[in-house]
């Protein structure tokens, strides 16, 4: 785990493997010495960044669909291997040939096509051909942000294709397989259409979750379960494996003592697990093969072979030996989410809840039961709740006592309903889909119970984007409350960890020290961060993708603003009413803490989406007079903003543009401004020095910002754009013009977020690589 954490902070090693196989040498030479668990401890270690390594950039064959070219469109023929729902549908498709004018070609290799509208309704194992260009899976470059990349790595994914419509697809006609892998897949399909042709359209996602591990929920659900802390009951995992084995271990023991045989062979206890390892196996595979249900599939096996060897072990030694397991046939699994989650949230149980047993076992019966399920979920949550607020930025407290009410009425009642109903199914339809529809009305029932409580006094859910001090203050809390015991020298372990939660969580925020911009990579957007010494932080726009339902402010801005340290603003200033300056200060103005908002426009002119938070968190808006406006001026620092005329034809022209100084060194960020905009300004300069740049409207040629280069002494420039746009920005002009004056051009498409700070006696430029600005 140690060597894949660290794996992504540093550069690819020159002949990844030779590094481990000399160090397993050294180790069997000096094994008998002081050093050999040293070596060892860095064989590991540099084995699992070479595994990396080989995943995320793999010697591809030359007829890999990767390996194709990029630049026009390509007919392909695959097949569906799995189905993601969702806000958008994606395809994930084992490639077979491309289609030329010249005959076919074998092609091998996954990819992943997105389908813009509409559905084709395939399924898994069905042939299907489409034409589309390929791209490889880029990230934006910006702090915080979701590896996609490593995402579809981890799945054998390097390559993506895009169409606009469902139509695009052209699918052959299904043909019944006859391996056993391709009969479950049809049988699974099968028995989600059964469910969705017998419950009502907000029922089938729930009832398809639990019964097939299926879960294209709409966004709604989603964020209810995420609301209510009852996700994860809704995600196939051990519990549901566990029950399952539960009632088949009931069924097969009350069967097994009925055989002389067996009773002679071997007692039940030690043999009939083993037994039911293949219907468990039957059981992954129908539900998706998902992360969480493997590892409880795995801790099954492991748990089967142990009682059939008669060998005893402790079963924190057997989780361990479960995720090594998982870690080294798929290395990239220690960054999934679920994986995280089922690994700590078992570990949390096994660690507390022997020690909380021994009070347990002593309530009556009905008590024993109940608390032993609360501090069941209790120390889930406690080991799960620094990944959860890591990777979801979301707490939900009412999921303690949710879970009370959740887990008897899914796990109990839901799950047995909607499995006995897919057996049933195609024996007796009527009866399957009678149960599939209690199994539906008690997952409705009890997700509206869970909401409602959620919306009780300190329960309901907080969306929390965290700087990594504050999440590494509560991992330590976290960690420290997962001590089992509290007496001796655990707890002279518990002082020190408890005094580093004090001091991370509860110490004021470093004020910034440098003048410093940081322009995040937001696609063809903008999204840049000013940093002012013994003042604060500002955040001018938010970026925003024109007609695409990707949140920038959720999944970009906000993140990197946590990631960078930043708890509040001082204020949010949006240039122009323009969709790719806008769209993303939404997710900021409403979990973020702003001490103010600044635009050209007076709230009744702002978007409704814009509007509603500032209203609802009262957060004050200012506007400003045409002209420039000192907000702070000292000896060393300078802030001011300046507002072009607002009659302005084009809205452009309107942008605002910020000026900050810090000693000898001022930046200008001048929106999005065209033409007029730039003579209005060149007209109406800056007090100061300026010798860093933003280039107006993206590096148009059209706002001419050769004009400003012949009237500042500049030393850096930049540019937000989005990689590949269409738009061919920046433009080729500007570059020339650049070039001409000595200035070198840096883009956020091109090299990703950017990073000026300034001392006062000149710039340092950081590009963000490998997971910090260097």
């Amino acid at each position: 785990m140690g060597g894949l954490l660290t794996a992504p902070y540093f550069p690819p090693l020159p002949l990844p493997l030779l590094w481990p196989m000399l160090l397993a040498l050294a180790w069997w030479i000096l094994r008998n010495s002081r050093l050999a668990t040293v070596i060892l401890a860095s064989f590991c270690i540099l084995l699992a960044m070479a595994q990396y390594q080989r995943q995320m950039s793999p010697m591809l064959p030359t007829q890999h669909v990767a390996r194709l070219p990029q630049d026009r469109p390509l007919t392909i023929e695959g097949r569906v291997q799995a189905i993601h729902g969702g806000n958008t549908l994606r395809i994930d498709l084992d490639t077979e040939r491309l289609v030329t004018g010249q005959g076919q070609q074998t092609l091998t290799g996954r990819l992943r096509l997105t389908i813009g509208e509409g559905d084709p309704h395939l399924q898994k194992g069905q042939r299907v051909r489409f034409r589309g260009r390929l791209r490889t899976p880029e990230p934006f470059g910006t702090p915080g942000e979701f590896n996609y990349q490593r995402y579809l790595a981890a799945r054998s994914i390097y390559v993506t294709s895009y169409l606009a419509s469902a139509e695009a697809i052209v699918p052959f006609a299904t043909q019944k397989g006859t391996g056993l892998l391709v009969r479950v897949a049809a049988l699974r399909h099968t028995i989600g259409q059964h469910i969705d042709r017998a419950l009502a359209p907000d029922q089938q996602g729930l009832v398809r979750a639990l019964v097939i591990g299926d879960r294209q929920l709409p966004p709604s659900q989603r964020q209810q379960l995420a609301n209510t802390g009852l996700s994860h009951l809704f995600a196939i995992s051990g519990l549901h494996l566990g029950l399952l084995a539960l009632l088949l271990y009931t069924i097969g023991h009350w069967l097994y003592r009925r055989s002389e045989r067996l009773l002679l062979l071997a007692p039940p206890g030690r043999l009939l697990p083993l037994l039911l390892l293949p219907l468990l196996w039957l059981y992954l595979q129908l539900t998706g093969n998902a992360l969480s249900t493997r590892r409880a599939f795995y801790m099954a096996v492991v748990g089967a072979l142990l009682l059939i060897i008669g060998r005893r072990t402790r079963p924190l030694q057997a989780l361990a030996s479960v995720a090594l397991i998982m870690l080294c046939s798929a290395p990239l699994s220690l960054f999934e989410p679920a994986w995280q989650l089922s690994m700590a949230g078992v570990s949390g149980i096994l660690l507390l809840l022997p020690t909380w047993q021994r009070t347990i076992s002593a309530l009556p019966r009905w008590w024993r039961w109940l608390i032993g399920l609360a501090a069941t979920t209790l120390a889930a949550t406690i080991a799960t709740t620094p990944l959860i607020l890591s990777q979801f930025h979301l707490l939900a407290p009412a999921g303690l006592l949710n879970n009370l009410l959740a887990v008897p009425l899914i796990g109990f009642c839901a799950v047995p309903l909607g499995l006995i109903g897919a057996l049933l199914d195609s024996l007796w339809p009527s009866g399957g889909a009678a149960l599939f529809q209690l199994c539906g009305q008690i997952c409705q029932l009890t997700l509206q119970g869970a909401e409602q409580l959620s919306q009780g006094p300190l329960l309901s859910a907080k969306v929390c984007y965290l700087s990594p001090r504050i999440l590494t203050g509560i991992a330590i809390l976290c960690l420290s409350l997962l001590v089992p015991r509290w007496t001796g020298r655990w707890l002279f372990l518990r002082i020190p960890l408890l005094m580093a939660v004090l001091c991370l969580l509860f110490l004021p925020q470093k004020t910034p020290q440098t003048l410093t911009v940081t322009a995040l990579s937001v696609g063809q957007g903008e999204a840049l961060l000013l940093s002012q010494p013994q003042s604060g932080h500002y955040l001018i726009d938010g970026g925003g993708l024109y007609g695409s339902t990707f949140d920038v402010g959720a999944r970009l801005v906000a993140p990197a603003l946590a990631r960078l340290g930043v708890s509040s603003l001082e204020a949010v200033i949006l240039t122009h009413d323009h969709p790719d300056h806008r769209q993303g200060l939404v997710e900021i103005l409403k979990y973020f803490p702003v001490r103010a908002f600044w635009s050209t426009q007076t709230l009744a002119e702002l978007r409704p989406e814009i509007r509603e938070p500032i209203l609802r968190r009262a957060i004050p808006i200012r506007t400003f007079t045409e002209g420039w406006t000192t907000l702070n001026q000292g000896t060393l620092d300078e802030l001011a903003i300046y507002a072009p005329a607002q009659k302005a034809p084009k809205v452009n022209d309107r942008s605002l543009v910020l000026y900050a100084r810090h000693g000898q060194d001022g930046l200008l960020l001048t929106g999005d401004l065209e033409l007029q905009g730039i003579r209005d300004l060149l007209a109406n300069p800056p007090g100061g020095p300026v010798t860093l740049l933003k280039l107006p409207h993206h590096g148009s040629r059209y706002s001419e910002p050769w004009r400003l280069m012949k009237s500042l002494q500049l030393q850096h420039v930049f540019t937000s754009s989005g990689r590949h746009n269409s738009y061919g920005l920046p433009h080729k002009e500007v570059t020339e013009a650049l070039a001409e004056h000595g200035l070198r051009s840096n883009d956020t498409g091109r090299d990703g977020s950017l990073r000026f700070s300034s001392d006062g006696s000149g710039w340092q430029l950081q590009h963000w690589r490998r997971g910090l600005f260097r």
